[in-house]
């Protein structure tokens, strides 16, 4: 009897087409990823395209790295002033705080900014560069930089800087909008300042003979959990840096730190755990704001984190 059954046709092992085949979707996937990945390559030669075509002299003389204060003053906003104390930045105005190198440097790059246009400036066509009220006005030192508006027909924005206005790639528009606290530094604590004991409010975590030792101590703990843990403090950067609200705290951190040959101690302030976890520095009168689940890492150390 098997030799005389016949095998199913195919229609009925298969039943009626359901669209495209699973190769012909894996062409439309492919030709859909490669296009997504030529429009992205587009969009990058654009704009590396658009700079390197601006002919023409870097707009300032200067040099980055000379550059010693910064201030930057928008209409109905306090005046941003940075100050610079050997290789570090410091946010002076409107309150003190650690400066953000990264955005320093990115406002910074202004003084190279190539220019395809400079006309002499005439206080009666300023107007039409939207100089006559610049949205911002930017100090390098004693040099003034004005920002106007965008060209109508390509990302770059006009600028008034020694008597001439001066057409430069728009992205250097972004800096100088930045909120003051875009200039403050997210790191929790200085690149200098090493840890060497945590106390949180269920347990202790010191340094002691080169190794992080819990206290209660807690057999199944490793020392590379309690490295990663430390470490997790010591590197600590916030998703937000604000002036102090005048919270409670509902609790404190309590840091010991060698720092420039001296050890010191540092109670940090807890203000809240949801949704945001947030810790307040009386030393610098900041709060560093976190996500809840980063809260949740820096205060819990089990043998079961990974």
């Amino acid at each position: 009897m098997a030799d005389t059954e016949k095998p199913a046709s195919p229609a009925q092992d298969q039943g009626p087409p359901a669209g495209p085949s699973g190769l012909r979707r894996r062409w439309l996937l492919n030709g859909g990823l490669l296009a997504l990945i030529g429009v992205l390559a587009w969009l990058a030669a654009h704009r590396a395209g658009q700079e390197k075509d601006i002919a023409g002299p870097p707009l300032t003389p200067l040099a980055a790295e000379t550059v010693s204060q910064v201030r930057i003053e928008r209409p109905g906003q306090p005046a941003i002033v940075l100050e610079k104390t050997g290789k570090d930045w410091a946010l002076a105005k409107p309150l003190p705080a650690r400066a953000n190198r990264f955005n320093v440097e990115s406002l910074l790059r202004i003084v190279a900014a190539p220019g395809d246009t400079r006309l002499t400036a005439n206080a009666g066509e300023l107007v039409k560069f939207g100089l006559d009220k610049p949205q911002s006005r930017l100090w390098l030192d004693n040099q003034e930089i004005a920002f106007g508006s965008l060209h109508p027909l390509n990302n770059r924005i006009y600028v008034l800087y020694n008597n001439e206005v001066v057409l430069i790639p728009g992205h250097h528009l972004g800096p100088v909008l930045y909120p003051y606290t875009n200039f403050i530094d997210s790191r929790l604590f200085e690149e200098n300042r090493k840890l060497t004991s945590i106390r949180l409010p269920d347990f202790t975590l010191s340094l002691e003979n080169g190794a992080w030792q819990k206290n209660p101590p807690d057999s199944k703990l490793t020392s590379d959990q309690m490295n990663d843990f430390s470490a997790e403090w010591q590197n600590a950067r916030a998703l937000g840096v604000e002036k102090y609200s005048g919270k409670t705290v509902l609790d404190r951190i309590v840091f010991t730190s060698a720092r420039d040959d001296k050890n010191q101690k540092l109670a940090l302030g807890i203000l809240a755990y949801k949704p945001s976890f947030v810790l307040h520095r009386p030393d610098e009168n900041l709060e560093y704001h976190f996500t809840e689940e980063t809260g949740k890492r820096l205060l819990k150390l089990s043998p079961g984190r990974e």
